[in-house]
């Protein structure tokens, strides 16, 4: 009874949407395979916390329902905080370990989430690294991000190789998020793939933080009035770059045949974009969604003692253009 107890407690002061459903469903072979170890938890006495920035990025939001789902489905209970503020990621981080949940997965940010890590390892909960690596942590997730924003750069430099040349300038702009390390390192990738990969000499005249939509929109109001008419925007992400995309429709900014955008995410908004074959160019699908219920698996096998569970585990991911858009929508 005192452990029921504090469980609610706990959970109360977390201030985060629950997911708490046992399901009936067949657990997929890696879950079940953990389940079958000796001395287990059963699926259903298991709880797996997520700690993620806020959700205002289709992708993240769609991330977090197959979560839900997911757990649903295979009747593990799931709990989540999503926040903008990293201070309050770090204090649901605390909550969630005084709740004794049996895996936390963390959206990692850099290093200011160490000192959560190592209380939540002292407290014997498994702690779940995606997007940036933590040394130490129990299992990562992610993505090469310098590989990732060269996947964009390449996507990009083939539209700038078929409509520009050597010797012909190509004005750029970079929609960028800078408080994240990862982001910083992905907008290198993108830029170092350009200036390598294209014949004509790429001029990063401008830049601005989108990293959601409505910043976006504010980026993409000031692309237009950077006094220089651009022909290539790039992006750490969909949803910032649909902004800017937003405001060039609004204004009549550019036309396709000199004016290219590409991003990042397979946002719903950005391939219907890319399919209609406007200036909208290009994204980049990571599976993220799709990878949902692998992230869950790892949690439930960390929670499980499953060593295959841990270390790190590598995304792979597809570029996007109007040639292929149709298989992704």
């Amino acid at each position: 009874m005192r452990k029921i107890l504090a469980f609610i407690l706990a959970l109360a002061a977390a201030l985060t949407l629950t997911a708490c459903d046992s399901g009936v469903a067949t657990p997929s072979s890696s879950v079940q395979g953990a389940a079958d170890g000796a001395g287990t938890k059963d699926l259903s006495d298991l709880t797996i916390a997520y700690v993620t920035g806020e959700l205002t990025t289709q992708i993240f939001r769609d991330q977090v329902e197959a979560m839900k789902a997911y757990c649903k489905e295979i009747g593990v209970n799931f709990v989540y905080t999503a926040n903008a503020d990293e201070g309050k990621q770090l204090e649901a981080c605390d909550n969630y370990i005084a709740m004794g949940v049996d895996c936390l997965i963390v959206h990692t940010t850099g290093d200011v989430f160490v000192e959560s890590m190592k209380s939540c390892q002292a407290a014997g909960i498994p702690w779940f690294s995606y997007d940036t690596k933590l040394e130490g942590d129990d299992a990562y997730y992610g993505w090469d991000n310098y590989e990732l924003g060269w996947a964009i750069g390449e996507n990009a430099a083939a539209w700038v190789n078929e409509n520009f040349g050597a010797g012909d300038t190509v004005y750029a702009a970079s929609n960028n998020y800078p408080m994240a390390d990862f982001l910083v390192t992905r907008e290198q990738g993108y830029k170092d793939a350009l200036d390598e990969l294209c014949e004509a000499k790429i001029e990063w005249v401008i830049e601005a933080q989108g990293g959601t939509t409505d910043d976006g929109v504010t980026a993409g109001e000031n692309f237009t009035q950077c006094g220089y008419d651009l022909n290539l925007v790039c992006a750490i992400n969909d949803s910032g770059l649909c902004g800017v995309y937003q405001a060039f429709q609004a204004s009549g900014y550019g036309e396709g045949k000199t004016l290219a955008l590409f991003g990042c995410d397979s946002d719903p908004e950005a391939l219907s974009a890319i399919a209609e074959g406007g200036i909208y160019k290009g994204t980049i699908n990571t599976g993220l969604v799709s990878l949902a219920d692998d992230f869950i698996d790892i949690a439930v096998g960390l929670a499980q003692g499953d060593e295959s569970a841990k270390g790190d585990h590598w995304g792979d991911f597809t570029l996007i253009t109007k040639e292929n858009v149709a298989d992704w929508m």
